[in-house]
């Protein structure tokens, strides 16, 4: 009994190693499989990959939208003709995992993936185009000059700033002047004309949030601010000029101040047209006290400060009495501005043919 036990016990232990290595062989077998089928499979995939070779030839350009995934862009592409197969490419994505940038590109046709991605990695590579606006510019000049760089029509540009409450500008706005901050801009060359004015009325919200001046003052400041913006020729200048306005409304006198004599939105003279209709107009600080209506112009950083934090001083005149070097005088009597502007007229008898320049 016990020799057939121990007999038993051997053919079991032979059983249980034999059974142990075929596993284990098994399981090298299996592994070895995954493993080759693994080498295979990188192998089908190189030798499958639907990829262009080169920088590409030919031109074309592709949009790319603002929020658009791996996807969608990938989709473009393809549509496009600048890169040969959709996976590949989403694939060479998932790999490299870049950063695009939203706008206009010009790429070629039968590009790379890579060299696509490069192109369209690079945010210098977006097409843009810029403009420059002066400070003073009123919003007929700012349409003008933004329908010649852009192409797009004048009118455009006039019916995107009639939108005042989508652009956000108070409701004591008549119009959209005043609140376009004048500075150097890239737009890009697909930005509509609302893109571009939107641009220009939140750029002067991020000036005014700079100055912190609540909202509920902004169409003051920048009325005030358009007038030292036109009226003012040296830096210095803007401070005091700033500074003469806030005397003579603290006195309940006239501005008088001559840039709003002829202003209006269409960019019409309206010191043409009669006194009644001035009157009614509101900007001829001749005729009427206080501030204008509004802004007569775009005002930039620095008449803003200035009107924010005008001179210590107690002048009530100004004249400017060399209009070639902008040289102003500051008075605080009338009698002495009065001579002041006998300089202005000899310095015009001296130069004939200034104002036709």
């Amino acid at each position: 009994m016990i020799l057939m036990n121990r007999r038993s016990a051997r053919r079991s232990r032979r059983l249980f190693t034999t059974i142990t290595v075929l596993l284990t062989l098994g399981l090298i077998g299996a592994s070895a499989v995954a493993l080759n089928y693994d080498a295979l499979r990188a192998q089908y995939l190189k030798l499958t990959t639907l990829d262009f070779e080169g920088p590409g030839v030919g031109e074309v350009v592709v949009r790319i939208e603002s929020g658009e995934d791996g996807l969608a862009i990938s989709q473009k592409l393809v549509d496009a003709g600048v890169i040969r197969d959709f996976d590949s490419f989403y694939r060479y994505l998932i790999e490299t995992n870049p950063v695009f940038y939203p706008g206009s590109f010009t790429l070629k046709l039968k590009m790379s993936n890579k060299a696509a991605v490069e192109v369209l990695s690079n945010s210098s590579n977006v097409m843009t185009y810029k403009v420059t606006l002066p400070e003073g510019y009123r919003a007929v000049q700012i349409f003008e000059e933004l329908s010649r760089v852009s192409g797009i029509p004048i009118g455009e540009f006039e019916l995107a700033a009639k939108d005042l409450k989508g652009l956000g500008i108070p409701d004591q706005a008549l119009t959209v002047e005043g609140y376009l901050f004048p500075a150097t801009y890239s737009f890009d060359k697909e930005a509509s004309a609302k893109d571009i004015i939107m641009t220009m009325v939140t750029r002067m919200e991020k000036e005014l949030e700079q100055f912190r001046v609540p909202v509920s003052q902004w169409h003051e400041l920048l009325t005030l601010a358009s007038i030292v913006q036109r009226e003012a020729k040296h830096e210095e200048d803007f401070f005091k000029v700033s500074r003469v306005f806030a005397n003579r409304i603290e006195r309940d006198m006239p501005l008088e101040t001559d840039p709003t004599i002829s202003y209006s939105y269409s960019g019409k003279d309206m010191s043409e047209v009669s006194k009644e209709e001035q009157l009614k107009h509101g900007y001829n600080t001749y005729l009427v006290k206080g501030l204008p209506p509004g802004p007569i112009a775009s005002p930039g950083a620095l008449a803003i400060e200035a009107t924010l934090n005008p001179a210590a001083g107690d002048w009530l005149f100004f004249v400017t009495i060399d209009l070639a070097t902008g040289e102003t005088k500051f008075s605080k009597t009338l009698a002495q501005h009065e001579e002041y502007v006998k300089l202005l007229r000899k310095w015009e008898l001296e130069n004939p043919g200034w104002y036709d320049n």
